[in-house]
């Protein structure tokens, strides 16, 4: 072992008890560590912050500033009058509805964005109805958990590409496709979606804060700027499923091309973009990008997955890596954020899947989807701490509903990645 490689196990050791932690800023770590790479010479300058002008840190900032602009349309308005409208008609009809609201939602923004809206519908539901405000609020938040970016549309388009920022400096012949994430979770987040419905039942009685809710309405956009927006995303969701015409760097540009339509008609300005682009995901993955690419260049990619596998017992069955990978990250990522945890998780699958001879896209699928599995405890994300805090829930009361979930979900997920995506490549 070389002291190059022990500078680098040591600036990422720096960088797990920091993402493991959170005592930094996600995007603050990943600078740190490449500033570090430079200043021992593990790397160049060039290479240790070429995640900045990496296509897909570029595609995902310019995706979450068209996203963001989706969320002030007016169908956000409309599915708060369908859900007015559904009141009174049965509450598993209303349910479903909630559910399917939530679903969609959670394809366009964020966690809280997305909840600060559906906490809206929760809270006309009646005190002493079976489904009470509080059981709908954690069947709500669960869902949002499981679905949030599945799809690849608006914020799920930027998914793949996140996930491929993580390891491809390890393993880039393995880059996911666009629709490859959303095939793997598919599955288990309709098993969840199911449950969520279905077992509701199975959530205790809690009486929800309702004064610690504070949502604030969204600004919806005037009609033609709804339209420009609306025209901007079609031609980059076309541009992503054109995959087989389209190159991946023409794919990439086209959103930025999308923010300037809409600098450009006054629907955004630049300061909006700037907030975006200074936002600590943007540096979160520009800097994993690089991070990843240093590992496959020093060669500590290798040594991480052949050290994995070692503990695994030097050469263990593919399954078995597989359902250590997923069962590990859901615990993990209960405990940690879900970006965080991917962080983290993503660049060793990667590698011990090289090292076992494993196909990449198999075990990096799984390992990314068990990190949104953060609907056990309240310390899992966004989602989860309104659900417990919002809705006054004890942990231990929550987990008849939590815990057949979580093994629903961690069992078809395995069969679901390894039926898709064949172990051996």
């Amino acid at each position: 072992m070389n002291t190059q490689i022990v500078i680098t196990l040591c600036i990422l050791a720096f960088m797990v008890v920091m993402l493991l932690t959170h005592k930094l800023p996600y995007g603050l770590t990943a600078m740190i560590c490449c500033t570090a790479f430079v200043l021992t010479g593990v790397s160049d300058i060039k290479t240790a912050f070429s995640g900045f002008s990496s296509s897909t840190a570029i595609m995902v900032a310019a995706m979450i500033v068209v996203a963001t602009q989706l969320s002030k349309t007016s169908v956000v308005q409309r599915l708060k009058n369908l859900m007015y409208k559904m009141q009174g008609k049965g509450e598993i009809l209303v349910l479903i509805t909630l559910a399917l609201v939530t679903l969609g939602l959670s394809q366009f923004m964020g966690q809280v964005a997305c909840i600060s809206i559906m906490l809206l519908f929760v809270q006309t539901l009646q005190d002493d109805a079976e489904v009470t405000p509080a059981k709908a609020l954690m069947a709500v938040c669960t869902i949002n958990t499981l679905w949030t970016s599945k799809i690849p549309v608006a914020m799920g388009a930027t998914m793949p590409g996140t996930i491929n920022a993580f390891f491809e400096g390890v393993a880039p012949e393995y880059a996911i496709g666009i629709a490859d994430y959303f095939k793997v979770a598919f599955i288990p987040v309709m098993l969840g979606l199911i449950y969520c419905v279905a077992g509701v039942k199975l959530i205790p009685d809690s009486d929800m804060k309702k004064e610690e809710v504070n949502v604030k309405e969204v600004k919806v956009l005037s009609k033609k700027h709804e339209t420009v927006v609306f025209m901007v995303f079609a031609v980059i969701m076309a541009a992503f499923f054109l995959s087989d015409v389209i190159s991946k760097e023409v794919q990439n540009i086209i959103p930025v091309a999308g923010v300037l339509a809409l600098m450009l008609t006054g629907v955004i300005n630049l300061e909006d973009v700037q907030k975006t682009i200074c936002s600590d995901m943007i540096f979160l993955i520009a800097g994993m990008s690089a991070v990843s690419t240093i590992l496959g260049n020093t060669g500590v990619g290798e040594l991480i997955g052949q050290t994995v596998l070692n503990i695994l017992g030097g050469h263990p069955a593919p399954m078995f890596v597989i359902a250590v990978f997923c069962i590990v990250t859901s615990v993990m990522t209960n405990f940690l954020s879900n970006m965080g945890t991917m962080a983290l998780m993503i660049p060793i699958a990667a590698s011990t899947a090289l090292a076992g001879g494993f196909n990449v896209q198999t075990v990096v699928l799984v390992t990314a989807a068990s990190s949104w599995m953060a609907f056990v405890l309240p310390t899992g994300c966004a989602g989860s701490m309104i659900a417990f805090g919002t809705g006054n829930f004890n942990v231990g009361q929550t987990l008849k509903f939590t815990l057949p979930l979580f093994v629903i979900e961690v069992v078809s997920l395995i069969v679901s990645a390894t039926m898709f995506f064949p172990i051996y490549s």
